[in-house]
């Protein structure tokens, strides 16, 4: 009987130091491959909606479609938007744009969430919990880092997707870097448990400043070691761009390579109503379709 106490000793004893029950890190984000386009109120009428429905439908793989909410716009007027474009891709929510982040309370800004997902849930895949959060335009960091935390445990609580988009600018645009701002201002129950972090970056913005991403991407796993990570926010936004600029920026962007094992790719391509809708013979929609590669 002692012989075998001893072996079924053994193999509990194996069992529980076997790699399938160590305690390994485990990501937090569903989708490992985003192609992302934005859709902003810039535009208006039934033929417009028709038509970007039908851009989206033509592409090789589902996007996931940014949809910014304006201020002065309340959620429920969205319902009908939002389910046509569901129909077709996923759906990032931006309840709040960076630059309407002062205009809200600390109150007022969870309310904005909890309207929006109350009214639009059933059609969003990821709440983006807070817009290009260190820039220096959004206000009081300690406040705009207590706005994007209060939405990140109401999304939590609803077992929802989360995402926080962090803005990268050249040396010497700001004070302090994107990063410190990350360590600093982020608590770490979200750096531990966020399912996306994103980075937006305009290069027109930045006298044509090329970073180094590789390294970028390295850092940030270092701060969110559990997140999907990705680009945010690109475009050419010059006002004298021209279609062949917009068609070498977005193919640039849209073909980057996964420079860190929980890269998802993302860039949402902020003028992309403006810049590929409608799409028929449409250079620029044209470049980041064929930038996507779809497995076989």
């Amino acid at each position: 009987m002692k012989k075998y106490l001893t072996l079924i000793y053994f193999f509990i004893l194996l069992n529980a130091l076997s790699p399938a029950n160590a305690d390994t890190p485990k990501n937090h984000f569903q989708h490992t491959q985003i192609y992302g386009i934005t859709v902003d109120d810039s535009w208006e009428g039934e033929e417009k909606t028709v038509q970007i429905i039908e851009a989206i439908k033509a592409m090789k793989a589902k996007p996931t479609v940014r949809i910014v909410m304006s201020k002065d716009v309340s959620p429920k007027e969205y319902q009908s938007l939002f389910q046509q474009i569901h129909d077709v891709a996923y759906i990032m929510a931006t309840p709040v744009d960076s630059y309407d982040m002062k205009k809200y309370s600390k109150a007022g800004y969870l309310k904005r969430f909890q309207e929006s997902y109350a009214a639009l849930a059933d059609y969003v895949d990821i709440w983006e919990i807070g817009n290009e959060v260190n820039g220096d335009w959004l206000g009081n960091d300690a406040l705009v880092a207590a706005k994007i935390y209060d939405a990140y445990k109401f999304i939590q609580s609803k077992q929802a997707e989360s995402a926080l988009t962090s803005y990268y600018f050249a040396p010497e645009k700001q004070k302090g870097t994107m990063e410190e701002w990350l360590k600093r201002y982020i608590p770490q129950d979200m750096k531990e448990n966020l399912n996306y972090v994103l980075v937006s970056y305009y290069e027109d913005d930045n006298d044509g400043y090329q970073p180094n991403w590789q390294e970028i991407f390295e850092g940030l796993t270092k701060i969110f070691p559990h997140s999907g990570l990705g680009i945010g926010e690109c475009g050419n936004t010059k006002e004298n761009a021209t279609i062949q600029s917009k068609v070498k920026m977005a193919t640039r962007y849209y073909s980057m390579p996964k420079y860190v094992e929980n890269y998802v790719g993302g860039y949402f391509w902020w003028y992309w109503v403006q810049d590929a809708v409608p799409h028929e013979d449409n250079k620029v929609w044209q470049a980041i379709n064929n930038a996507i590669t779809v497995d076989e």
